[in-house]
C-alpha cells in the first residue's frame, strides 16, 4: 500500500490519487479492506459523507468506462509471439511469450494469460449462419489450434471452459480475457480473415459439385470428438496397391464385398437423388469375412483401423445420431450389430427407424430454444450373424434394409492379407468416384438410376411378383453406383449381378405387416397347439393353460385377452390386423364388433374368430379317436406279454 491512512488529513483523504489506489487493488477482499479502513479514517477527520459520496461517483464512473480493462485504444502496439507467422495490431495490450497483460487506468497491472493466445481465423458456418473464432495458444513449445463457438468467447463464465485444453483461465482472469479478444479482433478485421466453414461432411450445402473433405475453401469447424474421424479422409499409400487388390477380389465373384464397395461408394448420391438413407446387411457366421467386407468398404474413402473411421457399435443412439449428422453423405460403417441387440431388446426397428429416417430428435437448450436439428442422407452399411429382419420387424422398418445372405464358405482366400494391405493403402476410391461424378454430370446419372428402376420393375413383372417401391428405389442407386464405379474407377467389367440384385428385394407379401402378422399367429397357433385342444377329448375339459380351440369349420377361436398378448409379442396392432382380416373375409364375428362370444371351458368369452388358411387345419388339429384305444398291427412284436 503506497498511502498511508494515519498521515491522511481532511483534504487529502478526498483526493484523486486516494481514489486510484482503491481501485487499482486486484483483490478483492484487500480492496474492501481498504475501503473500510479509509471510511473509519474519514469518519475520525469529519469528512465521511463527502468521502463516501465520492466513492460512489468513481464507481459509477468506472461502471460506465470499464476502466479496469485497457486504458483508449492505441493501435501503435504489436504481438511479439514467436513462432507465429502473422504480427497484430494489440493496441495497449503488452502481448509477447510471457503472455498477455496490461495496466488499468490507475497504473495497476491487469493480466489477461500468462501465455500466448490469439485469434487468427474467423469462420462462418454455412449450415447455421454462427460464427466461430479459430485460436492460436502456446503453452510450452508447440502452437496449438482449436475452433471454438464466438459466443463462448464473449462470455466470462463461458469462456472458462478453454481450461480443458491447457489455456490458463480462470474465473479471475475471464473477463480480461474475453476483453483482450474483442479488442484483437476488433483491431485486425483486415488480418483475421472470415471463412465459410462447416460442421458437416459431404456436399456442401446448396451445391451439387462441393464435396468435404476434398473442397479446400471450406474449413471444419466440426466437434473435437470427431476430428480422428476427420482426418482419416485422405489418400494413403499406393493407389495401384489397393486397386490391385479390389480388382482381384471383384473378380473372385463373391457378392458380399463387391455389394459392399458399391454401397460405400453409393453413399453420396443419396442427396442428390432425392432418396432416403437405407442399410445395407450383410448376414451370416460369424468369422467367415464379414468385417473385412466392411473394412474394405470404409478403404474407399478412409482409414478402415478400428475405432477410426468405422463407428463403435457400442455406442448410444445420441451418439450414431451425432455421427451421422457429422457424415452426412459418407457412408456410416456399423460394425457387429449383435452388439446392438441387447439394447434393442432383441428388435431392431426402432434403431432402424432412426437410422433411415435421414432427421435426429428436436431437443431444447439451456436458453428454451431449439437446438439446430441433425440431419443425414447416406447408406448405413451393417452386419449381423443373422438377417437383420426379424419376424416381428415392423414393415416400414424392413422397406429400409437390403438383406444380403453371406455364400457358403470364406468371403476371402486370405482375410489376414487383405486387412494387412488396407491398413497401408486407402483413400482413393472415394476422390475418383466424385471425379467420376462430375465428368460424367448429374443429368447423366438420373437417367442411368431410371433406367434400372424401370429394369428392375419390368424384371419383376416378368417373375409374376411386386417389389416394394421403397426397395426398388435403393437398389437402382446400387446399380448406378456399381456403373459408375466398374466403368470409371475399376475398368474390369465385373458388374453387380442384376437377377442376383433383384432377388435380394422383398416381395410387397412379405413387407405387408398384416399379412406377416396373419403368418406369426398361425405360428403362435401351432406352436401352442395343446392351449387350443382339451386334456380330455371326451369330456372337452382343460386342465392347463387356455387360449382358445380349433373348429371343424376351419377357424382358429382365440380368447380376446391372449390375441392381444400374441399382437404385442409380435410388434403389431390389434385393431389394425382385425380391421385388415375383417375386409378379407377372415374374421367371423356378430354385429357391431368383429369378435364373438366362445363358451370355453366355463363362462362366455370375447374370441377373435379367424380363418385358417386352407390346408393347415390338418397341421394344428389332431384327430384323437374319442376312446383313446388304438388299434395296432397283429404280427407287432411288443415288449411284454
Amino acid at each position: 500500500m503506497i498511502i498511508d491512512i494515519d498521515k491522511l488529513t481532511a483534504e487529502s483523504i478526498l483526493d484523486d490519487e486516494v481514489f486510484r489506489e482503491i481501485f487499482g487493488c486486484e483483490n478483492e477482499i484487500e480492496k474492501a479492506r481498504l475501503i473500510l479502513d479509509l471510511t473509519a479514517r474519514a469518519k475520525q477527520l469529519g469528512v465521511k459523507g463527502k468521502f463516501e459520496d465520492l466513492l460512489k461517483a468513481y464507481k459509477k464512473e468506472l461502471g460506465k468506462t470499464a476502466t479496469l480493462s485497457p486504458a483508449p485504444v492505441s493501435f501503435d502496439g504489436l504481438t511479439d509471439f514467436s513462432g507465429l507467422d502473422v504480427q497484430m495490431r494489440c493496441g495497449n495490450w503488452i502481448c509477447n511469450d510471457n503472455g498477455i497483460r496490461t495496466t488499468n487506468a490507475f497504473g495497476g497491472e491487469v493480466i489477461a494469460c500468462y501465455h500466448p493466445l490469439v485469434p487468427v481465423q474467423k469462420l462462418i458456418n454455412i449450415e447455421t449462419g454462427r460464427e466461430k473464432i479459430k485460436l492460436a495458444y502456446k503453452i510450452l513449445d508447440d502452437w496449438e489450434e482449436i475452433i471454438v463457438d464466438k459466443e463462448v468467447l464473449a462470455s466470462s463464465t463461458r469462456i472458462v471452459q478453454l481450461s480443458g485444453y491447457g489455456i490458463n483461465v480462470t474465473s479471475e482472469n475471464a473477463r480480461h480475457l474475453v476483453r483482450y479478444l474483442s479488442d484483437i479482433e476488433y483491431m485486425n478485421l483486415d488480418i483475421i480473415k472470415a471463412y465459410k466453414s462447416s460442421s458437416k461432411l459431404g456436399w456442401v450445402k446448396g451445391s451439387k459439385s462441393r464435396f468435404l473433405p476434398y473442397d479446400k475453401e471450406i474449413v471444419f469447424d466440426g466437434e473435437e470428438k470427431f476430428r480422428e474421424t476427420y482426418n482419416s479422409i485422405k489418400e494413403v499409400g499406393s493407389e495401384e496397391i489397393w486397386m490391385n487388390l479390389v480388382k482381384e477380389i471383384r473378380k473372385a465373384g463373391r457378392l458380399e464385398p463387391k455389394i459392399s464397395i458399391v454401397a460405400s461408394l453409393a453413399s453420396v448420391l443419396i442427396e442428390p437423388l432425392n432418396a432416403l438413407p437405407f442399410i445395407l446387411n450383410i448376414g451370416g457366421e460369424t468369422g467367415k469375412g464379414k468385417t473385412v467386407s466392411m473394412m474394405l468398404a470404409t478403404s474407399c474413402w478412409a482409414n478402415p483401423g478400428e475405432n477410426v473411421y468405422m463407428a463403435d457399435s457400442k455406442s448410444t443412439v445420441t451418439a450414431l445420431e451425432l455421427r451421422l449428422d457429422f457424415l452426412n453423405n459418407l457412408p456410416l460403417m456399423l460394425d457387429d450389430m449383435s452388439q446392438v441387440k441387447a439394447k434393442c431388446g432383441g428388435d431392431f426397428t426402432d434403431l432402424i427407424y432412426m437410422l433411415c429416417s435421414g432427421k435426429g430428435k428436436d431437443r431444447a437448450n439451456a436458453n428454451l430454444g431449439l437446438n439446430r436439428v441433425t440431419t443425414w442422407r447416406n447408406i448405413i452399411l451393417t452386419n449381423y450373424e443373422y438377417s437383420l429382419v426379424t419376424e416381428t420387424m415392423q414393415g416400414g422398418a424392413i422397406n429400409r434394409i437390403i438383406d444380403v445372405e453371406a455364400e457358403e464358405g470364406y468371403i476371402f482366400e486370405d482375410g489376414n492379407k487383405v486387412v494387412e494391405i488396407i491398413k497401408q493403402n486407402y483413400g482413393f476410391a472415394g476422390r475418383r468416384f466424385l471425379e467420376a461424378i462430375e465428368q460424367i454430370g448429374w443429368e447423366q446419372i438420373r437417367e442411368w438410376q431410371q433406367k434400372a428402376y424401370n429394369r428392375i420393375k419390368q424384371r419383376a413383372e416378368e417373375q409374376g411378383v411386386k417389389k416394394e417401391e421403397k426397395q426398388m428405389l435403393p437398389m437402382s442407386i446400387l446399380l448406378t453406383a456399381d456403373r459408375i464405379a466398374t466403368q470409371y474407377i475399376f475398368e474390369d467389367g465385373q458388374y453387380l449381378d442384376f437377377e442376383t440384385c433383384v432377388n435380394l428385394l422383398k416381395n410387397q407379401g412379405e413387407v405387408s405387416e398384416n399379412e406377416r402378422a396373419y403368418e406369426f399367429i398361425q405360428n403362435e397357433i401351432a406352436v401352442n397347439i395343446s392351449k387350443f385342444r382339451p386334456d380330455d377329448p371326451v369330456t372337452g375339459k382343460y386342465r392347463g393353460e387356455i387360449w382358445g380351440c380349433i373348429e371343424d369349420t376351419g377357424y382358429a377361436v382365440i380368447i380376446k385377452s391372449i390375441f392381444d398378448k400374441m399382437c404385442e409379442r409380435g410388434n403389431f396392432s390389434p385393431k389394425s390386423f382385425l380391421s385388415w382380416a375383417d375386409k378379407r373375409g377372415l374374421l367371423d364375428h356378430g354385429p357391431g364388433r368383429l369378435l364373438k362370444q366362445k363358451r370355453i371351458n366355463g363362462p362366455n368369452s370375447w374370441c377373435v374368430f379367424l380363418k385358417l388358411p386352407d390346408g393347415s387345419l390338418e397341421a394344428v388339429k389332431e384327430d384323437i379317436p374319442e376312446d383313446k384305444f388304438v388299434e395296432v398291427p397283429e404280427n407287432l412284436e411288443l415288449p411284454f406279454e
